[in-house]
């Protein structure tokens, strides 16, 4: 009798990121008690989007991967369709700024789904002559394909994003086998440029490069940060407790739902809370490692380098944020922080691992 591929899918995996997403819900009802009524339901809407990501994690690892291989040139044409679509008809509380589709009273940010889309589109690219590493012209029609739309993101305009999708590609490219002569020269030559670049960002990316520089340009565009440094520093090592924050409670840290939760995890539950969560990411991250090394095929491999990428450069540029180590960046925590879409999406990509890991093996008759 055959057997089920879902006997290979990863329970502990799962296990996880429920437990991520969890805390994170935990933490957003305490950060945003005592706000507005839009705030306060903060959590409920994460919960809801929690379970939809679930369903929607189940039904992408239900997927074989390897379908999803030959349709390469769609899934890269719908993921710059995506791009295209937000810059036209995008969205932004901020200035002129088109990150956002707002269907309903739901905002979703299609840049993370085209990202997802895209890593699906080039590990068909790069594995295309497996065994084989990929060759040079492999690595220019992948760089260029992949900046197209990591410009379009830039666009939007949206900084820490479009370094998200470099970042994902440099992953690909040295999981490929790839000859990392054309990586290094291409590094060196962006280190060039960026000199160059620089005077042609908007000016708001500007400002915040240079307050990060000067913290003391700019005494009210560091507000925020100085507030999570104190946040952060109070919390000592078992924290103020849970809901007891003075710098979250009394409002003082602004945004502390979203790009600067861990700040509030620091101050309520101290060094303790703040290491158990990164202990859970370093549990997330060896499980998906782990997947990665037992892939049965270079597209499967390349799909959980991305996937793994997309989580954890997100975590690392949050965590740099928050301790002022980088300029300010809006890239959420993954799992923790609020935003129900980009959790959805999360999930998602998930499924793609939970689709390889599940395939990894030949089934038994």
């Amino acid at each position: 009798m055959r057997r089920s591929h879902w006997q290979y899918f990863d329970w502990r995996l799962l296990l996880i990121a429920v437990l991520l997403t969890i805390a994170g819900i935990a933490m957003i009802y305490s950060a945003t008690l005592g706000s507005g009524e839009t705030l306060a339901g903060s959590w409920r809407r994460q919960a809801i989007y929690a379970v939809a990501g679930l369903v929607l994690m189940l039904l992408t690892a239900a997927i074989n991967y390897r379908l999803l291989e030959s349709l390469q040139w769609p899934l890269y044409l719908l993921s710059i369709g995506i791009l295209l679509f937000t810059l036209a008809f995008g969205t932004s509380e901020i200035g002129a700024v088109r990150r956002f589709i707002y269907v309903g009273s739901v905002s979703i940010q299609p840049a993370f789904p085209a990202l997802i889309l895209l890593i699906i589109s080039q590990a068909s690219l790069l594995a295309r002559n497996a065994p084989n590493p990929p060759g040079g012209l492999e690595f220019f029609l992948s760089l260029g394909l992949h900046a197209v739309a990591a410009f379009l993101v830039f666009r939007q305009p949206n900084l820490s994003t479009a370094t998200l999708y470099m970042a994902v590609w440099v992953a690909l490219i040295f999981t490929s086998g790839m000859n990392l002569t054309y990586l290094g020269a291409l590094g060196m030559s962006g280190a060039v440029a960026i000199p160059l670049v620089i005077p042609f960002l908007d000016d708001y990316m500007q400002a915040r490069l240079l307050n990060f520089l000067d913290p003391t340009r700019d005494p009210v565009a560091n507000y925020n940060l100085d507030q999570a440094l104190i946040s952060i520093g109070s919390g000592g090592f078992l924290g103020k407790g849970y809901a007891a924050g003075s710098q979250s409670q009394l409002h003082f840290l602004r945004v502390r739902h979203t790009d600067f939760i861990f700040s509030v995890v620091c101050e309520e539950l101290g060094f303790l809370g703040a290491g158990l969560l990164l202990l859970l990411f370093g549990l997330l991250l060896w499980r998906l490692l782990r997947i990665a090394a037992n892939a049965g095929d270079l597209t499967g491999q390349l799909i959980v380098v991305g996937v793994i990428t997309y989580i954890f450069y997100q975590l690392l540029i949050n965590l740099g944020m928050n301790l002022r180590l980088i300029p300010v960046a809006g890239l959420p925590m993954p799992f923790i922080s609020s935003g129900g879409s980009t959790l959805v999406i999360t999930f998602m990509g998930l499924g793609l691992v939970q689709s390889v890991a599940m395939r990894h093996k030949r089934l038994e008759f």
